[in-house]
């Protein structure tokens, strides 16, 4: 079986948003049935943004969609960064802390006013003045919406992310892109003397499927596509994930796998760094629980909530860690027709 996936590749850090912009970005990447790991495209530079009054290519947060939010905290070091690879050299991470549901958290999308952002620790709002590429119409492997709000000794960033998945299999070939879900990013970095507190939120959003419309018998494998960081003590890494979450509606049962591949900002090194198993059983029409592993001291948490009006699709944000480092992240995830 062949699964061919463009996402955004995103690095929430404290030098830029995209890995792409640095070259060390991800593009296309084929997943064996294996599991593993795949191999990284190219780079791509962004477009520049749309002039005054176009619309980002984004999939919108419809009016009654709910957000769940993860949130990793850290403070960085800036290291020696080139300016032929973005790779910052001699970068540190510090003071890391993980959390599953961003205490205070809200969104919510008009067409007025773009995207308005909160926790308990700081606000921001997103409209076509803070717009700063668009790559959603040229880019097929990192199509991504960045707005960029600087402020005096901080910076938000928000990043809206694209998705589809092609799959090969003994069912088929055909592509399959989320209709109800979509996931974003938003940083809030604070300059020090030689050093950046950062908040990484990463959330997913979606109209909540409603609980007497939640299926009630049937087996559907959910392609996950996602975004999220990984950091160390001299690691930071640009992830992204794409898993595949078996959901038995008759039994009620969610299992599959968390996954994360990415690019090291530090090394420009690039690799699978993080793995969990995600078991849980349906509550309504939600799921979470505890992350299991083979390494004896990671732990970590999920959500899962399904979206669409017939549990269409699902939405899943994650923490977790490993011993070596703190990771984050939020997906969506496709009914997959081509998954044997």
């Amino acid at each position: 079986m062949r699964i061919a996936k463009t996402r955004l590749s995103l690095g929430l850090a404290f030098i830029t948003l995209l890995s792409a912009c640095g070259g060390g970005g991800s593009g296309t990447v084929t997943a064996p049935s294996t599991g593993s790991s795949p191999t990284p495209s190219p780079g791509v530079s962004p477009s520049p943004a749309p002039g005054p009054g176009a619309a980002s290519g984004e999939l919108k947060p419809s009016a009654d969609a709910t957000f769940i939010a993860a949130l990793l905290q850290m403070t960085t070091t800036v290291g020696t960064t080139s300016e032929l690879t973005g790779q910052t050299s001699g970068g540190t991470t510090s003071n890391r802390s993980v959390t599953l549901d961003t205490p205070g958290f809200s969104a919510s999308y008009s067409v007025g006013t773009g995207y308005s952002l909160a926790d308990s620790f700081n606000r921001s709002i997103f409209g076509l003045a803070q717009l700063t590429s668009d790559t959603t119409a040229s880019d097929p492997f990192h199509p991504t919406v960045l707005f960029t709000r600087p402020a005096a000794g901080a910076v938000d960033y928000l990043a809206l992310y694209k998705f589809k998945v092609t799959t090969t299999s003994i069912l088929g070939s055909g592509s399959v892109e989320p209709r109800y879900g979509g996931v974003g990013g938003w940083q809030h970095s604070i300059a020090d003397p030689g050093a950046r507190r950062t908040r990484l939120n990463y959330f997913a959003f979606g109209p909540v499927t409603p609980v007497a419309a939640m299926p009630r018998s049937g087996v559907v494998k959910f392609t996950l596509m996602g975004s999220g960081n990984y950091a160390g003590d001299s690691d930071l890494y640009f992830a992204s994930q794409s898993d595949t979450i078996t959901v038995d509606f008759g039994t009620g049962s969610v299992t599959g796998s968390l996954s994360a591949n990415g690019s090291n900002l530090f090394t420009g090194g690039f690799g699978g760094i993080y793995s969990a198993r995600l078991n849980g059983t349906i509550s309504g029409n939600a799921v979470a629980g505890p992350t299991s592993s083979s390494v004896a001291v990671a732990s970590g948490e999920f959500r899962l909530l399904f979206v669409g009006p017939s549990a269409d699709e699902i939405i899943v944000t994650h923490v977790g860690q490993n011993g070596r480092g703190h990771y984050v992240s939020a997906a969506v995830g496709v009914r997959n027709p081509y998954l044997p």
